[in-house]
């Protein structure tokens, strides 16, 4: 059998398909972070509803787990691709356990207690955690970056240090059969985030917003103490695009670049990863596989 050349290789990761584990459906004005990124927003909803979508089907992301107010709008008009969250720590319990139950949504994502201040083993929190293992609803919280200044531009309580992926430890021996995964892969804290994965593992990371927002050195240094960890199976791809749907091109295009990633291990973080941890069907993944 002949090898692939790197070209071949390369255009085999072009038709990779792609599960998106953190994408967001609700239109913003301008952010802080457009310093930061150069990019622009579109002009309103309607506008960057149409460019996610284009996005999306350029990139071949057949799944997505999108939240926001337009989350039910987008499966609507794209049942097969979009999978609703709901993840506002705020919402009442009993509402949350209702939507779950009849099926309204799927996952709780993205759950931020982190821009309320809080850790993820406050004792507030113990009702949601609770209610997801119960149901077996897979849980992505946010643990890493908020916009730079967070504190000084209207999130006063958000604090960098409740990132740290070893305040999960005590909700993970309290519920062993929830399904969890750190957003952000808890940026900055490579160490942590390495210890838990070891003593936990259930427990996967994804890594969206670090994926473009970063400079690529230092997401790619991110990723590779995570891979040549020994965690490159419980690695998943996330956009967090906000208010800029062209951030999916530089997202996906930093993967692509990590030349310290084997192919196979590039599609495990693109769709393999994923697939397994939302327990999709041996017929979608074929189907998707063979789009």
């Amino acid at each position: 059998m002949s090898i692939p050349s790197i070209g071949q290789r390369k255009n085999t990761m072009l038709n990779t398909p792609i599960i998106d584990m953190h994408l967001h459906s609700g239109y913003a004005g301008p952010d802080i972070l457009e310093a930061v990124t150069k990019l622009r927003s579109n002009i309103d909803q309607p506008s960057y509803r149409d460019s996610t979508f284009k996005y999306l089907k350029e990139f071949n992301i057949v799944k997505a787990v999108v939240d926001g107010p337009n989350a039910l709008d987008y499966q609507s008009r794209d049942p097969g691709r979009f999978i609703p969250a709901w993840g506002d720590s705020s919402t009442p319990v009993d509402s949350l356990r209702k939507w779950f139950q009849e099926g309204t949504y799927k996952i709780m994502a993205e759950f931020g207690p982190q821009y309320s201040g809080l850790a993820p083993n406050d004792e507030k929190l113990e009702p949601y955690f609770s209610l997801a293992e119960e149901l077996d609803i897979p849980v992505g919280i946010h643990m890493g970056p908020g916009p730079p200044g967070a504190a000084y531009i209207g999130m006063k309580n958000y604090r960098m240090s409740l990132s740290n992926p070893l305040l999960l430890e005590e909700v993970l021996v309290k519920h062993p059969k929830l399904r969890i995964y750190i957003m952000h892969a808890g940026y900055p804290f490579i160490d942590e985030l390495i210890g838990l994965l070891w003593a936990h593992p259930q427990v996967y990371v994804e890594v969206a917003v670090i994926n473009w927002v970063l400079p690529q050195i230092e997401f790619h240094n991110y990723l590779r103490r995570i891979v040549e960890a020994g965690y490159g199976e419980r690695i998943m791809y996330g956009s967090d695009e906000m208010i800029w749907p062209q951030s999916i091109k530089i997202s996906v295009g930093n993967i692509r670049a990590a030349d310290f990633l084997s192919v196979k291990q590039k599609e495990d973080i693109f769709y393999n990863n994923a697939a397994r941890f939302l327990r999709l069907t041996d017929e979608e993944i074929q189907k998707h596989k063979n789009q």
